[in-house]
């Protein structure tokens, strides 16, 4: 394979990942929920101790994958509708 083909399957890889998981674990409490601020163990300030955070890109991946769909949608209805006809 040349690189170029490397490149291409490795970014067609992340946008899976993206889109099968879209959320990550919180980079700055690692995780916990919760982080240390001097002596003092508040709630994490990133992920409002949900321990996990979005990744970058996700949002757009879904939101291309849901036009994709929508622009999609009247082309099987067309192809539904014509294949149930019995001309």
């Amino acid at each position: 394979m040349t690189a170029a083909a490397l490149i291409v399957l490795a970014v067609a890889a992340w946008i899976a990942v993206l889109y099968v998981s879209p959320f990550g674990p919180c980079f700055r409490c690692r995780g916990r929920g919760t982080t240390r601020k001097g002596r003092r163990v508040i709630v994490c300030p990133r992920c409002h101790g949900r321990r996990r955070v979005q990744r970058t890109g996700s949002r757009t991946v879904h939101r291309l994958a849901r036009r994709i769909r929508a622009e999609a949608a009247p082309i099987r209805a067309e192809r539904a509708a014509s294949a149930g006809r019995k001309d």
